[in-house]
C-alpha cells in the first residue's frame, strides 16, 4: 500500500501522481505483463526474417514449404498411379484417332504391343526406325487428308480371350495372353478441306500385359510393312 508523501492520500499502485495534490507517486508499480505461452514470446519474433511476430505464433515460410511438399508428393502419387494402371480402354480409342488425324507414326505405334511389334520387325527383317518410316508413309498416303476427326461413343460389348482366338491365330485360347476387351459402336465424323464424311465404325481395343491396345492398329501397322 502506498501513501502520499505531501498529504497522506492513499494511492493506487499505478498512480504516477496523487489524485488529491498532485505530488509526485516516487515508486509507481508498472501493470505486470501477461505471460507468454511458449514460443510467442520475444524469442519467438527474432526467429523469423526481418523480425516480424509470425501470425498465430506460425512460422508463414515454413507453412508454404510444407504445403508446396505436399503438392509434390500427391503429384508423384497420381503419375504412379497412371504408370501402375496403365491406359484405359476408351483413351486408346481417341490416342488412336488422334493419331490418325496427325499422322503420326509414333503415336500410333503407342497403342500396339510391343511384343507385336518386334515380332513384325523380326518376320520382315526390320529396324524399328525402319519399321516407323513404313507406317508414316502408309498414313501420309490414306489419311493426310484428314485434318479434324471428332469420335463420339454410342455403345460397347465386352470381350473375353475366346473372342480373340481367331484374330490372334491361336487354336487354344488357353495360350493367349489376353484376357479381355472391348468392342466399341463408334460415330466417327471426318472433316477435310475436300470432304466430310460420318461413319459407323466398330473398335475392338483388348488388355495385354496390364496394358490397353488397339486391334486396329495392330492392322493398320502390319499393313505398312506390306506397303
Amino acid at each position: 500500500m502506498t501513501f502520499c508523501k505531501n498529504c497522506g492520500t492513499k494511492l493506487n499502485p499505478q498512480d504516477e501522481f496523487c489524485p488529491n495534490c498532485g505530488t509526485k507517486n516516487e515508486t509507481p508499480q508498472q501493470p505486470q505483463q501477461p505471460q507468454q505461452p511458449d514460443g510467442m514470446g520475444a524469442d519467438a519474433v527474432t526467429a523469423v526474417p526481418g523480425g516480424k511476430k509470425p501470425f498465430l505464433g506460425i512460422n508463414t515460410k515454413g507453412l508454404l514449404i510444407a504445403a508446396g511438399c505436399i503438392v509434390v508428393t500427391a503429384v508423384l502419387v497420381i503419375v504412379l498411379l497412371c504408370s501402375f494402371f496403365g491406359s484405359s480402354s476408351k483413351s486408346v480409342v481417341k490416342d488412336y484417332y488422334k493419331a490418325i488425324e496427325n499422322c503420326d507414326a509414333k503415336d500410333l505405334m503407342a497403342t500396339v504391343p510391343k511384343d507385336y511389334l518386334k515380332e513384325l520387325m523380326d518376320d520382315n527383317d526390320l529396324s524399328r526406325k525402319e519399321l516407323t518410316n513404313d507406317v508414316q508413309d502408309y498414313l501420309d498416303k490414306y489419311y493426310d487428308e484428314y485434318d479434324d476427326i471428332k469420335v463420339t461413343f454410342e455403345d460397347k460389348e465386352k470381350l473375353d480371350k475366346n473372342d480373340f482366338a481367331d484374330y490372334f491365330d491361336f487354336e487354344d485360347a488357353s495360350d493367349l495372353e489376353v484376357k479381355k476387351g472391348v468392342k466399341y459402336e463408334l460415330k466417327v465424323r471426318y472433316r477435310s478441306d475436300e470432304k466430310k464424311d460420318n461413319e459407323s465404325e466398330d473398335f475392338i481395343v483388348f488388355q495385354y500385359k496390364g496394358k490397353w491396345y488397339s486391334m486396329d492398329a495392330m492392322f493398320l501397322v502390319a499393313m505398312a510393312t506390306y506397303f
